[in-house]
């Protein structure tokens, strides 16, 4: 799970080259003396290869030199040649096996091991530095903290989670990079970003591919206006597919080395990308973005001054005007004082994935999760574990809304400089799933009268706390919308529009049996006498008419509707079922529908723009020998006078 981050390294690389400071030497051989002091010399005129010959020549003369060894060993670290170096280091620290003044080189040899994932190993070299009790306590924090980094890799690696990755078809890994794959709520299409070539300079594109018939399609470019000259990278998508958030670098109107664009799919078009803005972008590099589901919420990792450490996760906000807040810190636990990367907001909106060099993990960058609170912040992340996790650099994960398929990218070969990057994908482990499982109802908004495709606002609300949870636009041209659901709560659907009357739903998902996407299309009735609309989400107790306190926000749409339709009365009607007397339904139904109407009056709506009365069960609209048809029965609805 390597990815386009420079590796993870707590070293103490230069440690060893105190000991050549040193009149005394491991040897008593002269003439290898003097051929590591001439390379010494080499090395402060920087010619390090005539100094690491001499340093051949030296353990020529005696194999055993330690100092000639440890030097020999930090400057193959330095060119990145880690196999010698390890074995270099290895064999001074086995003839020095308990020595002070060895910490330091205990310690880089430990490193070399926790790097390669053999963590009984590291631990045993961690253990020896602080054994030996260094007088520097640089090297004693940096022993504990390796120490304890171990031995979470020992506990880890021994209790995996099931993990079988499986690499994606040709037709999707058919370039040399592939990442940041993305895909819609209903999982019909992905998206990621692709270079045709190793290097930086290569192009780099984002790319589309759609499930036909259960496989994926050949890739295509997503939108001429998007793909350019420039480099667009990392990308991310809204729920419905309609709202894209990618990174371009070095664009003309670029406000820092790379920024984040958004960019709107309109009727099937794709709108120019526009800069985000100094709200979002800054004068440093903003990148990595992931957008929650309703396309309103916009996570992304950023080098920007105010942070906690290098790169942190930062949000930023969409009102009501469609504007962008200005970005803020997503602050501790979440970030710390090192690097975190490659956020990734669940179709749930609750659960962050991210990846992070600031917390306990497996070596290099680890990707943790972290859900919200009640008070909607951020909790504890949490290791996602082996192998998930392991020594090597694990940047970032995308996992469905349903939680079953999971997507990330591999390095074709570990320690390879051209390695290439290719997508898998998994069937997610119960450990890392986020808590709730999320579906989606997709469907159309149309007129009621002309049955043409409309523009509208779709509202999800949790009626416990009476939180828009999502809010979505149906395209203006077809009138599609997308919205994600998730379990747990009880939901209010509103579908609303200027000029019409709203559309109520009830969504019970508190503990669903089943928990499918939903299709369903929304006729909206324009604003006009005779006009109906049924109240799903006002709720009484059986046999009462004294209302419940989910029923706020209905009565709130209906007072909200009212306010913006001044002229406009309406009768509020109740109905009921047929059990029991129909004397006893009648009743019921005109003192449910005046509890409602004294609420509106207690909320300055005037009582000369209401009335009330009771249907009892004269009117129904569903079949009365069933639970599901009496349910439907048992209604308010309003009327247009």
């Amino acid at each position: 799970m390597q990815y386009f981050k420079t590796v993870f390294f707590i070293s103490v690389f230069f440690t060893s080259f105190q000991l050549f400071a040193q009149q005394t030497f491991s040897t008593n051989n002269k003439k290898a003396i003097k051929l590591f002091q001439e390379a010494d010399a080499l090395f402060r005129q920087r010619q390090f290869d005539p100094g690491i010959k001499k340093l051949h020549e030296a353990l020529e003369k005696d194999p055993n030199f330690v100092e000639a060894l440890l030097k020999l060993g930090a400057t193959y670290k330095l060119y990145g040649e880690t196999a010698k170096a390890k074995s270099y280091f290895e064999k001074a620290c086995e003839l020095k096996p308990k020595a002070t003044d060895m910490a330091g080189a205990y310690i880089t040899l430990g490193e070399f091991y926790y790097n390669d994932g053999v963590y009984e190993k590291a631990k045993t070299w961690f253990d020896r530095a602080l054994e030996v009790k260094p007088m520097r306590k640089d090297l004693v924090q940096t022993a504990t903290l390796m120490q304890e980094r171990a031995a979470f890799g020992i506990e880890a690696t021994s209790h995996p989670v099931t993990f079988v990755p499986k690499l994606m078809p040709d037709q999707i890994n058919q370039y040399y990079i592939h990442a940041y794959p993305v895909l819609t709520a209903d999982q019909s299409t992905l998206i990621y970003s692709k270079r045709n070539g190793p290097k930086l300079t290569d192009d780099e594109d984002i790319v589309l591919s759609k499930k036909v018939n259960g496989q994926w399609s050949s890739p295509v470019s997503i939108a001429d206006n998007i793909n350019s000259p420039f480099n667009e990278g990392a990308c991310t998508l809204s729920g419905d597919g309609k709202t894209l958030v990618f990174v371009s670098c070095n664009r003309k109107d670029g406000i820092g080395s790379c920024d984040l664009y958004i960019t709107y799919n309109i009727g099937g078009i794709w709108s120019d990308p526009v800069n985000m803005g100094k709200t979002v972008n800054s004068a440093d590099w903003d990148s990595e973005p992931t957008i929650s589901a309703d396309g309103k919420t916009i996570y992304y990792s950023s080098l920007r001054k105010g942070g906690l450490g290098k790169e942190d996760i930062w949000v930023t906000y969409k009102d009501e005007k469609g504007e962008w807040s200005q970005a803020s810190n997503l602050e501790a636990p979440v970030n710390t004082s090192e690097r975190e990367v490659s956020p990734f907001i669940h179709a749930d909106g609750r659960t962050l994935y991210y990846s992070t060099t600031g917390l306990m993990g497996l070596g290099g960058f680890d990707i943790f999760r972290a859900g919200k609170k009640a008070d909607g912040q951020f909790g504890e992340p949490k290791n996602l574990g082996f192998p998930v996790n392991t020594a090597a650099n694990d940047a970032s994960v995308f996992i469905s809304a349903d939680n079953s398929k999971g997507f990330y990218s591999v390095y074709e070969k570990k320690d390879t400089r051209y390695a290439k990057v290719l997508l898998y994908e998994f069937e997610v482990p119960e450990e890392i799933k986020p808590e709730r499982i999320s579906t989606y109802q997709s469907g159309n908004v149309y007129d009621a009268e002309t049955k043409k495709p409309i523009h509208a606002t779709i509202k999800l609300i949790d009626l416990a706390s009476n939180t828009v949870i999502q809010s979505v636009d149906s395209d203006p041209q077809n009138g599609e919308y997308l919205l994600v659901l998730t379990e747990g709560s009880e939901y209010a659907l509103n579908v609303d529009e200027a000029g019409y009357l709203f559309y109520s739903e009830f969504l019970d998902f508190k503990k669903p049996d089943q928990f499918n996407p939903v299709k369903l299309d929304v006729y909206l009735n324009p604003v006009r006498k005779g006009k109906a609309v049924v109240l799903n989400n006002i709720f009484f107790a059986t046999n009462s008419y004294a209302l419940e306190d989910k029923s706020q926000t209905e009565l709130q749409k209906v007072i909200t509707f009212l306010q913006k339709n001044p002229d406009v009365k309406i009768e509020l009607g109740g109905h009921t079922d047929n059990v029991g007397s129909d004397k006893d339904n009648q009743v019921l139904s005109m003192k449910r529908a005046e509890s409602v109407y004294k609420y509106l009056i207690n909320n300055s709506i005037l009582a000369s723009r209401l009335q009330f009365k009771g249907y009892g069960e004269t009117q129904p609209i569903g079949d009365n020998s069933s639970e599901v048809g009496r349910k439907k029965n048992r209604r308010i609805e309003f009327k247009v006078m």
